[in-house]
């Protein structure tokens, strides 16, 4: 039942078709308190000298600053240089980047309890295209959590056998429901050639790979709208799903994605198709609050024929989600 003048999903969804779905952390946060974090950069235990160096490099994006330290030392090693500093700097920011990701990612276990990944899935299922900002692992989870063989019913770009993204094999086979990280995600990396891969070793212990492994994941954790197209531009995979994104006329649901303007490049893909009709899901405590909410996207989405639902009557934003309360 639909709460504070908004509509209700199931009466809104029956209306016309929706296509498309945008969703950031707000699924997550719909399943766990431990996903709600504004920063991983604040909440990582990163020494003095460590965020020094991120204010040098005028970024808030682990990726960005390790693989700079690991050209770096790699530049080091080739002139003859001790890298040793380069390599403690390295190691320092990695472990605090593993901490604060453990401190907010639910394991597969919990989140698993319940049939909540098949839930989540399935309301997934239901639409054609899905672009998401989150870079947890919950969505990739559910995709796997059913399927013969796992996964089946969706597809993510990273279908040859190597499992790398190739710009030149992005037609998919047969009727999947497609999805694009615009974001990244943990269980992407980049290779020595800086191509795009998917790490698919053990799907539910992902996690801890994460935390044994060497590789930096690819994912654009935070700062302004500029600083996130600069990261995106920096990735074949990013721009790809950015672009395709941004050339998708069709009608969205937006859910669990404020809009922010950190993510104002993703407001101006949207008002790039003007006229397309917009599903947005508000979570609100009151009427005022979500007169408020409704108010901005509004001002955000001019050219849009906007429809504001209440989130908890979506399936994604089902209260039986939720594992801690």
């Amino acid at each position: 039942m639909a709460a504070f003048g908004l509509a209700d999903w199931e009466t809104l969804s029956t209306r016309r078709e929706w296509p498309v779905l945008l969703v950031g952390n707000g699924l997550s946060r719909a399943v766990s308190d431990r996903f709600a974090y504004d920063s991983l950069y604040k909440d990582a235990p990163l020494s003095d000298d460590d965020r020094d160096l991120f204010n040098a490099m005028r970024t808030r994006n682990f990726e960005e600053v390790l693989n700079h330290l690991r050209t770096a030392e790699l530049v080091c090693t080739q002139l003859g240089h001790k890298s040793r500093d380069v390599r403690r700097r390295y190691r320092s920011i990695q472990e605090a980047l593993i901490a604060a990701v453990h401190e907010h990612h639910v394991e597969w276990l919990e989140v698993n309890e319940g049939r909540r990944l098949l839930k989540i899935r399935k309301a997934l299922g239901k639409f054609q295209s899905i672009f998401t900002t989150s870079y947890d692992l919950l969505i990739y989870w559910a995709i796997m959590s059913s399927g013969s063989p796992p996964g089946n019913g969706f597809g993510d770009m990273f279908w040859n056998s190597n499992h790398k993204f190739d710009p030149l094999d992005t037609e998919p086979i047969g009727t999947k429901t497609l999805i694009y990280w615009l974001h990244g995600g943990l269980h992407f990396y980049r290779n020595q050639y800086r191509e795009t891969v998917k790490n698919t070793s053990g799907d539910r212990n992902l996690l801890n790979t994460f935390a044994s492994s060497s590789r930096i994941p690819l994912f654009v954790s935070e700062g302004t709208s500029r600083q996130k197209r600069y990261a995106i531009r920096r990735s074949d995979y990013l721009e790809f799903v950015y672009d395709t994104f941004a050339n998708t006329p069709d009608d969205l649901v937006v859910f669990g994605q404020a809009l922010s303007p950190s993510d104002s490049h993703l407001v101006t893909a949207i008002n790039q198709w003007p006229g397309r009709h917009v599903a947005f899901g508000v979570f609100a405590t009151d009427r005022a609050d979500a007169d408020l909410k409704k108010a901005q996207v509004k001002d955000l989405l001019r050219g849009t024929k906007l429809h504001f639902f209440d989130s908890t009557s979506h399936p994604l934003g089902d209260p039986r989600l939720v594992i801690d309360v």
